[in-house]
């Protein structure tokens, strides 16, 4: 019985994500924008749900000053990076590796009037540089850099592509030497928030040096899937789980605070901002 139980669980789960994927897809094509309202103030969006409405990570972030970086990696359809910047002087870099995401952050970003306080890179972030396969998921969200991260949920790959990925220390102003003369620098982050589906040590196994020297608040969504790390948490971030992640990120002086899912980690040598 259990095990029907399951299975029936299950299969509901699969549909529900279906339905709400398609009823995306029907809001993007009618262009059908409805307000969204969160701990970060309101805005418009072609999204038909608002699934990060009361997010700690998000009340976090809007609690930086009006004229903060934000580095927002994995910013699919706008959801922290557009009420960041919405009524204020912030300027939020969303990195956004899978297209049908960036397209949509980008007619969301129109829709808000905030084209010039959020730049888009449609890139991911990683430990190295490189250009690797992107798996496009039937349920958008649940797109990756591997497959089975992509056909979570009854999911199953729509198609691939080759999304250059880059070291974050590489595109911010004076941290990494591997920049690129074609790439346009960065500034100093005041935040980095990381949600990239289970990739989320390699992604700040790649800021190593911009962690270190300008010591930005972190907000990251902890998943179990990914790659695997390095040798030791003293030495690299490894993606195998949570643990390891927070043993690195107490080996470079963060704190760790969970809310739910979401990690908001402050350096230990700064004060936490004031509500």
């Amino acid at each position: 019985m259990a095990g029907l139980l399951s299975r029936i669980r299950a299969r509901v789960e699969r549909l529900g994500f279906r339905a709400l994927y398609r009823l995306a897809d029907l809001t993007y094509a009618l262009g059908v924008a409805t307000p969204k309202r969160t701990v970060a103030g309101t805005y418009w969006s072609y999204e038909p749900t608002n699934p990060h409405g009361d997010d700690p990570g998000l009340a976090a972030l809007d609690r930086l000053p009006n004229d903060a970086v934000i580095f927002d990696a994995g910013a699919h359809a706008g959801e922290h990076a557009i009420p960041l910047a919405r009524d204020t002087d912030r300027r939020v870099i969303a990195f956004e590796p899978n297209g049908e995401s960036a397209d949509r952050l980008a007619r969301n970003t129109e829709r808000n009037g905030v084209g010039s306080r959020v730049d888009l890179r449609r890139v991911g972030l990683g430990d190295a540089s490189a250009t690797l396969t992107f798996y496009r998921s039937t349920f958008s969200k649940c797109s990756a850099f591997d497959r089975e991260s992509a056909t979570r949920w009854g999911a199953s790959v729509a198609g691939t592509e080759s999304v250059p990925v880059r070291r974050l220390d590489d595109l911010v102003e004076g941290a990494g030497d591997g920049r690129s003369d074609e790439v346009d620098p960065v500034p100093p982050p005041d935040a980095f928030k990381v949600d990239v589906e289970g990739h989320e040590a390699a992604a700040l196994r790649g800021a190593t040096e911009t962690l270190a020297a300008h010591r930005p608040l972190l907000v990251v969504e902890v998943h179990e899937a990914g790659a695997a790390g390095g040798d030791s948490p003293e030495e690299t971030a490894s993606d195998s789980g949570p643990t390891d992640l927070r043993e690195w990120l107490d080996a470079r002086g963060y704190a760790v605070e969970e809310a739910d899912d979401v990690w908001i980690c402050r350096p230990r040598d700064s004060a936490p901002p004031e509500a």
